[in-house]
């Protein structure tokens, strides 16, 4: 048994050594042929063991790319297919609607400063009856708040009606623009956008109203208009000099501020000596009041003690809350906030997705190559190279021979000389 296989082992080994993929007729009787066919044999086969290892190492690492498209892709699938970082990037999904209009994405809505709905506004006749009253006798000086509190009432209310009134014609503007998506957006980027355009409509409507009642206050402080009230100039009595009327200014913040000079002269609000926390009087009403504070609206003694002495209080008036808005902050700071507390608005992905209504997707995925592909390549490419090293071998062999035969004969007349010499 050992005697066969040790004869089946010498078989192989003299099948493997004697190996000949390029015997032809011409070499059976040419033995010198046969060894350099034998040669040729073990040259292209190493080659070729060579060429299979880099092939299929080149395959094998090569990543394929496919072209994926899914039809009428629903949200899960497409909040799928964006969240995935190695699909996103190539990720195309075109809207069929491209126009999206924003009252059917969004709603926006202001929470106003609590004042604009307190008992200061809604009873705002009433309140401002019982602070001062045209009928009463009693001569006030021209800084008295008591002649300030009318007109300041009154012109808060105008605020918090202007400001409404301004905020809603701008919604209906706004909630009847576009938003244009030529491809679905991830749920971040729509979201993203839309609060953008939010915060440029909020500041953008801000800056509008505040230029007009800019422009307002400057007309009447460039023309000099004389107030109700007389708190800015006052008429000089006639005398022999002066045969018409004429105005003086008046003068606020310990007399050195003239509103002949500055029309925003202020002074703290007083009543009979006592101070009014927050308000202030000045040479216009509005520009005292755009300076002043609610800080006595917030304190209930306060309120108390603004209501003239002369009157009945038939009514209760609630006082604002400190804990949902902040007394230190200035009227001029909540008209440039257009009386507004807190923006509410929420976006509806849902809606936005349906709207656009895609009806594909298409993606290109990155994948390793399997090992059919593999197999099918190597095998494909296998005829081709072949018949390439057929031909090429045969001349590398014949190259090699040339080169050492080049190198024995500049070795041969070295060694011809050392021999001579010794």
């Amino acid at each position: 048994m050992c005697e066969r296989v040790q004869n089946l082992w010498n078989l192989i080994k003299t099948k493997i050594v004697e190996l000949n993929l390029f015997e032809t007729e011409a070499s059976w009787d040419d033995e010198q042929r046969r060894r350099n066919q034998i040669i040729y044999t073990r040259l292209y086969i190493l080659l070729l063991i060579l060429a299979f290892i880099i092939l299929t190492f080149y395959t094998v690492t090569t990543v394929q790319n496919q072209d994926i498209t899914e039809q009428n892709p629903s949200q899960a699938t497409f909040e799928r297919l964006v969240s995935n970082p190695q699909i996103s990037t190539t990720l195309d999904c075109p809207c069929e609607n491209i126009s999206i209009p924003y009252s059917s994405l969004m709603s926006i809505s202001p929470r106003y400063h609590q004042l604009c709905s307190s008992d200061f506004i809604v009873r705002n006749a009433l309140w401002a009856d019982l602070v001062y009253h045209k009928s009463d006798t009693v001569e006030y000086s021209y800084n008295d708040y008591r002649l300030f509190a009318m007109p300041h009432f009154r012109m808060l209310s105008y605020l918090c009606t202007l400001t409404q009134d301004t905020l809603n014609d701008a919604l209906s503007i706004f909630r009847s623009n576009k938003l244009i998506s030529k491809r679905a957006q991830s749920r971040h980027v729509v979201q993203t956008e839309i609060n953008a355009t939010m915060n440029q409509f909020r500041v953008s409507t801000s800056q509008t109203f505040v230029r007009m009642l800019d422009f307002i206050r400057e007309m009447a402080q460039g023309n000099r208009l004389v107030t109700s009230i007389y708190s800015n100039w006052y008429v000089l009595p006639l005398n022999f000099e002066r045969e018409f009327a004429s105005f003086g200014p008046r003068s606020y913040g310990a007399n050195n501020c003239s509103c002949g000079t500055n029309s925003t002269c202020t002074s703290s609000a007083t009543i009979d000596d006592w101070i009014v926390p927050g308000f202030l009087v000045g040479c216009y009403p509005l520009e005292s009041l755009l300076q002043s504070t609610l800080e006595c609206l917030y304190n209930e003694t306060c309120i108390e003690r603004l209501i003239n002495t002369n009157r009945s209080l038939n009514m209760t008036i609630r006082h604002l809350d400190s804990n949902v808005s902040s007394p230190n902050v200035t009227v001029r700071s909540l008209v440039n906030e257009l009386m507004v507390e807190e923006w509410k608005s929420s976006v509806t992905y849902e809606q936005y997705y349906q709207t656009c209504a895609t009806l594909s997707c298409t993606y290109v995925k990155n994948q390793q190559t399997n090992l059919i592909y593999i197999i099918t390549s190597i095998v494909g490419l296998y005829g081709g190279l072949s018949v390439a090293l057929k031909l090429i071998v045969p001349i590398l062999v014949k190259i090699g021979r040339y080169l050492i035969m080049c190198r024995r004969q500049r070795i041969a007349p070295v060694a011809t000389v050392i021999c001579d010499h010794e």
